[in-house]
């Protein structure tokens, strides 16, 4: 919990003086899919469902056309067994990420619009465990997991309107990885995990400072006074 609240610090911090700003809370249902320099798959891995924060900045770019930028931090998981030796496995992982996207609103009434949202992100892994049967490894300098992890996600979501300056969404995004390359075991292996998540947010229009407003020219303070 103080990680997250320290990236929903950091990211309200860094935009203070943006258009609008948004946090962004949810759910990342993860697959994590193995394969070896053969092609072959390990089998029996199932998702686990684990949370994620997220917060930035959103700019309008042309009518319902919108520019987004951001901090989150994405836990990922998964689990399985090995029928053959009985082998039981589980990893939990987080990682930290830089997210980019654009956004399209199509308004259905004042208070009420959907919207379609692309973004690419860069993620690095800043905490993880991998359990064999009963012992816990951490995976930090597995080569795998210490790549930088580039995922892109696709979705929609609608937006309901609280107020004139705050709006609360819900959102789904499917979310593909790129491959995580082992290339320093003999026996080349391949990671990529695939991330459905549902998130709910709020966002709030951060209005610009205005500059002090000055006595009307030619009038002296003490020429208001009379």
């Amino acid at each position: 919990m103080k990680k997250l609240a320290f990236i929903l610090l950091l990211c309200v911090g860094s935009f203070a003086y943006g258009q609008q700003v948004y946090v962004e809370v949810g759910r990342n249902t993860s697959h994590f899919k193995f394969e070896n320099n053969e092609g072959e798959e390990l089998d029996n891995l199932q998702s686990k469902t684990k949370s994620y924060v997220s917060g930035g900045y959103k700019h309008k770019l042309y009518k319902g056309l919108s520019l987004t930028t951001g901090l989150s931090y994405n836990s990922y998981g998964a689990i399985g067994s090995d029928d053959v030796l009985g082998n039981f496995f589980e990893w939990d992982i987080d990682y930290l990420g830089l997210n980019l996207g654009v956004d399209y609103d199509f308004p259905v009434t004042q208070d009420f619009s959907l919207y379609v949202i692309l973004t690419a992100n860069a993620e690095w892994m800043v905490d993880g465990v991998q359990t064999i049967n009963d012992q816990v490894f951490n995976v930090k300098d597995i080569e795998e997991f210490n790549d930088i992890a580039m995922f892109f996600r696709s979705g929609g979501g609608v937006r309901f309107k609280l107020s004139d300056k705050a709006k609360i969404y819900a959102q789904y995004m499917y979310g593909s990885g790129l491959a995580l390359d082992d290339e320093n075991n003999s026996a080349t292996t391949e990671l990529r995990i695939n991330v459905h998540s549902l998130g709910i947010g709020v966002m709030v229009d951060i209005p610009c400072r205005k500059k002090d407003e000055s006595p009307a020219e030619g009038i002296t303070p003490n020429e208001t006074q009379n």
